[in-house]
């Protein structure tokens, strides 16, 4: 409740994590998104995952009754890696909800994914629009893109090897859909997916293969296209629609207030809030002293449960542990006079891979975000294809 008074009337709430794989997040980010969306009218959940695969939930979540069993079946389509990040039993509470709470509304509650991997992933699939020009570009898209398998790592490793791209059968593409659309985002749903589903392949196919050439560019262009969908999908849904955000406390912070700013990287929680206001974002950080996590060694090794070490001395997440054990809720206007936590201090950051030695880098936590949750000791996620 602390909480939910301080976030006011923002309208887009970025919900973080240190990890891709802890179950108190999920958790935490459940209850939250629950209160959020009953209490505070809130529209739409955005999370860091595939744009087909999670509006796959959407449509789902939008239809008739399901029960769990139905819910972890449709969890199982979250299969590029680490598919544990989306399809885990934790998912399953926040989803189930959705669903039940959709039923006999008028104004259904959303669920999209941010992300531009697997972004040609759709083309494989029928589509409604029958303009020739278009089903030609959609064609052209897949025939290009089909020898990488649904991989776009595997796109961009190849780039480093051949001159060869999809960037004029995704610029194609994309303008025939403008083109269509009279260059409007459409207000009928199955025009808007179009609309998206174009937009996804142009800054998709542009995002891998700028990763060959400049990986902070790349990056950057990761988090505007997340901060532009969030906006596309508000405006979609009415002028007065509020979004609730689940991604990792590298996009859910400002990077003002952390030293990736120093090497050029931005974030999407500085994306929003410089262009929305900074009265209409509220960040929440989340972080651990210990634990355990769902991560693999390696990008694409398997994903197996790891220690989290105690943090390291002089640390954010090491300081709040040793005010005392607790689980703790921190505001940032309640800090802000404090010196010794209102400064530069290392802050602990695990991925989807995880070697066991995680990265520290230096934030002013206060200003990164507006609100903090703390798990002093935290249990890793559960995911599905694991258990069955």
């Amino acid at each position: 409740e602390v909480l939910l008074n301080e976030i006011g009337n923002a309208k887009i709430v970025l919900l973080g994590e240190s990890t891709h794989g802890t179950h108190e997040y999920y958790a935490w980010r459940t209850a939250i998104t629950k209160k959020l969306i009953k209490e505070k009218g809130f529209d739409l959940v955005a999370i860091e995952g595939d744009w087909d695969d999670s509006y796959k939930i959407n449509q789902f979540i939008r239809g008739p009754l399901h029960d769990s069993a139905e819910v972890i079946n449709v969890l199982k389509q979250y299969d590029r890696w680490p598919s544990s990040m989306w399809g885990n039993y934790e998912m399953v509470p926040i989803i189930q909800w959705m669903n039940a709470y959709n039923q006999n509304r008028l104004g259904k509650i959303g669920f999209y994914g941010l992300d531009l991997y697997s972004f040609w992933e759709w083309t494989g699939e029928p589509t409604v629009i029958e303009d020739t020009a278009i089903q030609h570009a959609i064609k052209q898209v897949r025939d290009f893109f089909s020898v990488y398998n649904n991989d776009a790592m595997i796109y961009a490793d190849s780039l480093r090897h051949s001159g060869s791209n999809g960037s004029m059968v995704a610029k194609h593409l994309w303008n025939e859909v403008q083109r269509f659309t009279h260059n409007r985002q459409p207000k009928d749903e199955a025009d808007f997916v179009l609309y998206q589903h174009a937009w996804l392949v142009f800054e998709g196919e542009q995002y891998f293969r700028t990763t060959i050439k400049d990986h902070v560019k790349a990056i950057n262009l990761r988090d505007a296209h997340m901060a532009a969908t969030i906006k596309r999908l508000l405006d979609f849904h009415g002028r007065d629609s509020k979004a609730v955000v689940w991604v990792h406390n590298g996009h859910a912070g400002d990077a003002n207030y952390s030293s990736m700013s120093s090497s050029g990287y931005i974030s999407l929680a500085q994306i929003l809030r410089n262009e929305l206001g900074r009265s209409k974002i509220f960040c929440v950080g989340f972080g651990t002293y210990k634990g355990a996590v769902m991560a693999g060694y390696s990008w694409n090794g398997r994903v197996q449960e790891q220690t989290v070490l105690p943090a390291k001395g002089g640390s954010w997440e090491y300081m709040l542990h040793k005010i005392n054990s607790h689980n703790k809720i921190i505001l940032s206007k309640d800090i802000q006079d404090n010196v010794s936590l209102n400064k530069w201090i290392e802050f602990r950051s695990i991925g989807a891979a995880y070697e066991g030695a995680a990265i520290y880098s230096r934030s002013i936590i206060p200003k990164r975000f507006d609100a903090f949750v703390f798990i002093d000791s935290t249990t890793a996620l559960h995911p599905v294809e694991n258990l069955h």
